[in-house]
């Protein structure tokens, strides 16, 4: 199984040597969703911006023109300039309701702000991981040959009791212990990763909900898909029945198409939209009471919007803050290798002391 995985991510890596990559694909987008205000086409877009974004302009152009005349939808066309998938879920819905500037637009800010958060992580990984690099040097430096030649020294003024070296032997092995550490947890995550792969979507589903920190952020996110989805195609004028079939009928999320499936077995009987979230109770902590106040005033589709970008701005906050926090863990983490590497020299040296 994972000589095939290796086969087929050496398979696309050739195929997007070969046909050229698409360079910068939010501005991409973004430059797409203006010209579609201003009335272009989109064959007519694409065509006015390949040669600002690709060296392979007749590759591209050919390829796409072969798959509008074959037929193709926009989504299916975007997905071959490698735009993950969550992202096409709203190409697809914009599809039909008519909204494929904004779509587009808000798109390309969310993939903007994404790689922005990124770079910046990036950032402020790189001059901690270059001290723990050179603390790692030391540190085996240290236990190489350093600890040796105190090791003898005391051995032979001595009768063997050198407690304070087996002790600096522990703290110079900190490193390996955090390396290891995080070669398992990789390990594992991978494991994890190939596990959930080869679930069904409700299985998954129910894993996930399980986890105790992971759940919060799977809740968020399916609610402000279901949000995004939801709330777009009833503002487009869709009935809350029409609007679960379409995206039932999308295969870009089948986590999303799933649970609306679930919920249009409630619909069907009656129910209305806010009883079938708290009964089915996956989503967002009081989601349904946002929803309440959508069906009592008749606004269901734009409150959904609404809560979508509140749900937005919470996200992006804890990323922001996330990103916060890894610098000074790490410096937590770097100093504590720092003060390991001062106990391993001093505590040696402070036996040769009463030694001597």
């Amino acid at each position: 199984m994972l000589v095939q995985q290796y086969l087929d991510i050496k398979d696309r890596y050739m195929s997007m040597k070969n046909k050229g990559k698409i360079k910068q694909i939010p501005t991409f987008l973004l430059r797409l969703s203006t010209l579609l205000e201003e009335g272009y086409t989109f064959s007519d877009s694409i065509t006015m911006l390949l040669p600002f974004h690709t060296e392979k302009i007749d590759y591209w152009n050919t390829t796409i023109h072969e798959r509008l005349r074959s037929g193709e939808d926009v989504a299916s066309i975007l997905k071959c300039f490698s735009i993950p998938q969550y992202y096409l879920i709203a190409i697809k819905i914009a599809e039909e309701n008519g909204d494929m500037a904004r779509a587009l637009k808000n798109i390309a800010i969310q993939m903007e702000f994404n790689e922005k958060m990124q770079k910046k992580l990036i950032k402020l990984l790189s001059y901690p991981l270059l001290l723990f690099v050179v603390l790692t040097c030391v540190f085996i430096s240290f236990r190489t040959y350093f600890l040796p030649n105190i090791q003898g020294i005391i051995h032979s003024r001595t009768d063997g009791q050198t407690s304070n070296i087996g002790l600096s032997n522990i703290l110079l092995r900190l490193p390996d212990v955090l390396f290891l550490s995080i070669l398992l947890i990789t390990f594992g995550l991978f494991i994890c990763s190939l596990y959930f792969k080869r679930q069904t979507v409700q299985q998954r589903l129910i894993l996930f909900l399980k986890i105790p920190i992971v759940n919060y952020f799977y809740k968020l996110l399916l609610t402000r898909e279901l949000c995004r989805g939801l709330g777009s195609l009833l503002v487009s004028g869709f009935s809350l029945q029409q609007a679960l079939n379409i995206l039932q009928q999308q295969q870009f999320n089948k986590l999303l198409a799933y649970v609306s499936s679930e919920i249009e077995k409630h619909i069907i009987y009656g129910d209305s939209l806010s009883h079938c979230v708290s009964v089915i109770a996956w989503f967002f902590p009081k989601f349904e009471e946002f929803i309440k106040h959508g069906e009592k005033n008749g606004h269901l589709g734009r409150e959904l919007l609404i809560y979508c970008d509140l749900l937005d701005e919470k996200l992006q906050n804890i990323i922001k803050t996330g990103i916060a926090v890894v610098q000074p863990l790490l410096f937590i983490i770097i100093a504590i290798c720092i003060i390991a590497a001062y106990l391993s020299v001093l505590l040696p040296m402070y036996e040769i002391i009463e030694i001597l």
